[in-house]
């Protein structure tokens, strides 16, 4: 008996890949998908006689769009949104990363945790409701508002009018233990073909679940994205899905749904 199923029931998305059209490399995945969907739209244009009148519309330049949000904030998505890709840093390939550094005032130098780019030109004394207060600048000795760094051995040489409390050290400092994304102004998103996965039952059988596709063979991940760097703040994306312009059938997408 043939294998054949009409209503589908969705239990949730899975997880989609985006993948080279040219070499089938995986660009990017996710697996973390929320609110799929898919808008189709065309265009029409219509046939009117010497009044005006519409006498027949006819349908063409057929359009789709896939959207979804991620559950959570994807740097591999978010870089292929930047049209660039996730930088995992090694010993050969550092990231240079800002550095946050408070330091607690016991003594007249605190060291610093981290090798810094450049000289510490200031310093700022942290007052109690942690925002930043006195800064001071560096100097050839220290003194009441002057301090003075030593790249060497990374030590601070703190102001004598500073004996107690926290200090707030700004500063740049390279890593290998870190990944980066960058958003350039003339990197833009890589097309390729785009499948996501989806888990479900037949209507008539719902101890089976099997996994449907949504493949779409010509796929461009949009670079215009909002994101919200919150605790409740989802990643969202958009994808324009084309046609396969060198397909006789000219898709722009399909649904397979197979037995196993």
């Amino acid at each position: 008996m043939a294998f054949d199923i009409n209503n589908f029931i969705i239990d949730r998305p899975i997880r989609a890949i985006m993948s080279s059209s040219d070499t089938g490399d995986v660009l990017w995945s996710i697996n973390q998908i929320e609110d799929p969907s898919i808008s189709c739209a065309s265009e029409a244009t219509q046939a009117v006689d010497m009044l005006g009148s519409p006498i027949m519309e006819f349908e063409r330049a057929k359009t789709a769009t896939f959207s979804a949000t991620n559950s959570l904030f994807d740097l591999g998505l978010a870089a292929a949104q930047f049209g660039t890709t996730k930088k995992v840093a090694n010993a050969s390939n550092k990231v240079t990363a800002p550095k946050f550094e408070t330091l607690d005032v016991d003594g007249t130098t605190v060291t610093l945790s981290q090798t810094p780019t450049a000289d510490i030109t200031a310093i700022y004394v942290l007052k109690g409701d942690n925002t930043l207060g006195t800064k001071y600048v560096a100097g050839a000795t220290a003194s009441a508002t002057e301090f003075v760094y030593d790249d060497v051995t990374k030590t601070i040489t703190l102001p004598t009018s500073v004996t107690s409390g926290k200090v707030f050290v700004k500063y740049e400092y390279e890593t290998e233990n870190a990944v980066e994304v960058v958003n350039t102004a003339v990197n833009f998103p890589t097309a390729g073909q785009l499948v996501v996965e989806v888990l479900g039952c037949d209507v008539c059988n719902k101890s089976v679940l099997y996994y449907a596709y949504l493949i779409f063979p010509a796929a461009k991940l949009s670079s215009s994205v909002d994101l919200t760097f919150t605790t409740e703040g989802k990643h969202p994306f958009e994808i324009s899905c084309f046609q396969d312009y060198c397909d006789y059938e000219k898709r722009l997408f399909s649904i397979v749904i197979p037995q196993a």
